[in-house]
């Protein structure tokens, strides 16, 4: 008799900084829990690892990045083993990797550990936020470089493509609060959780 626990339904948000990953992350969360489910979400640890007097940003260092990305990782890790049904990531490994790679240089041992990382732990979806409208002052990034913001934007998406990351980008928004987008979201998981459960209940029959 297998003993292995069930995998908790994991999407990330992805994007540069300021196009609002964040608060979208607590409205998703927020609307999962209305619906009775266990949810972990965790906001980018880059805030926490700034408060510690880590260096972010254009001062970055490759420790300093690399603590963020271990970080990262137990959090999400941390959601398996405290058995949640959905965790809810403010970014992924990927992003963490390109702030690390713009200051840094090329870091191929790194993409080697992400890409074994997410066959191992994989993201269920990766949901990239376009670069529209005004971007948020988050507190963190420096919101006022611009130059700074385009260019971690399109090093995402060539990181995405290099390493033919899985995801979707989703649509412009309609409306100035963006609402459309964690509507989708909370649909596409609802729907993602039901799909995962009958595919176990058939496995099982």
């Amino acid at each position: 008799m297998s003993h292995t626990k069930k995998r908790p339904y994991k999407i990330s948000l992805i994007s540069t900084h300021g196009t609002g990953k964040t608060t979208l992350c607590f409205e998703v969360a927020a609307e999962l829990k209305k619906r009775g489910l266990k949810v972990k979400v965790f906001s980018e640890i880059a805030a926490s690892a700034c408060e510690q007097g880590i260096p972010i940003n254009e001062n970055t260092t490759l420790p300093a990045q690399m603590y963020i990305m271990m970080q990262h990782i137990t959090e999400e890790l941390r959601g398996a083993l405290r058995n949640y049904q959905v965790v809810v990531c403010d970014r992924s490994v990927f992003d963490n990797l390109v702030y690390m790679e713009r200051r840094c240089g090329h870091q191929q041992f790194v993409r080697d550990f992400m890409k074994s990382y997410v066959e191992k732990f994989p993201y269920d979806v990766i949901y990239k936020l376009p670069m529209v409208g005004q971007l948020m002052d988050d507190g963190i990034r420096d919101a006022q470089n611009q130059e700074f913001q385009a260019d971690i934007f399109d090093r995402l998406n060539k990181l995405l493509a290099e390493m033919k990351i899985p995801h979707r980008t989703l649509p412009k928004p309609t409306t100035e609060l963006r609402r459309e987008w964690a509507d989708l979201i909370v649909k596409e998981t609802l729907e993602g959780l039901e799909h995962a459960s009958s595919h176990k209940e058939k496995t099982a029959a």
